[in-house]
C-alpha cells in the first residue's frame, strides 16, 4: 500500500498543477434578425470574435460591458451582453447567442 502511495502522489501533484493552470472558456454561436451568423468566445476577461478582441469593461446588473478600449462610463461600451438571456448588442447590432 506504501509503493503504491508513493507512486501515486507525484502523479496527483501534477494533475493538481494541470488543473489550477487550466483556462476556462465558454464558446457562444450568435444570429442576427437577417440570419446572419457569428461566433464568440468568452475567455477570461476577454470577448473574442472572428476579427476582433474586445476587453471586459465592467458590469452592471445582469448587462456586461466589452469594449476594444474601456470608455470612462462602464455603459458607454460598444459591446453589451447578457450572458443569462445571450441577448448580445456590438455598436447597435441585435444577436441572440446560445452557449455550445
Amino acid at each position: 500500500m506504501r509503493t503504491l502511495l508513493k507512486l501515486l502522489t507525484p502523479l496527483l501533484g501534477i494533475v493538481l498543477l494541470y488543473a489550477c493552470g487550466r483556462v476556462d472558456y465558454t464558446t457562444w454561436t450568435c444570429q442576427d434578425g437577417d440570419g446572419q451568423k457569428l461566433s464568440m468566445i468568452l475567455k477570461q476577461a476577454q470577448m473574442i470574435l472572428p476579427n476582433t478582441r474586445y476587453t471586459h469593461c465592467g458590469a452592471l446588473g445582469e448587462m456586461t460591458y466589452f469594449a476594444t478600449q474601456c470608455p470612462t462610463l462602464t455603459q458607454d461600451a460598444e459591446v453589451r451582453f447578457i450572458p443569462s438571456q445571450g441577448k448580445l448588442n456590438i455598436a447597435g447590432k441585435e444577436y441572440q447567442c446560445s452557449a455550445l
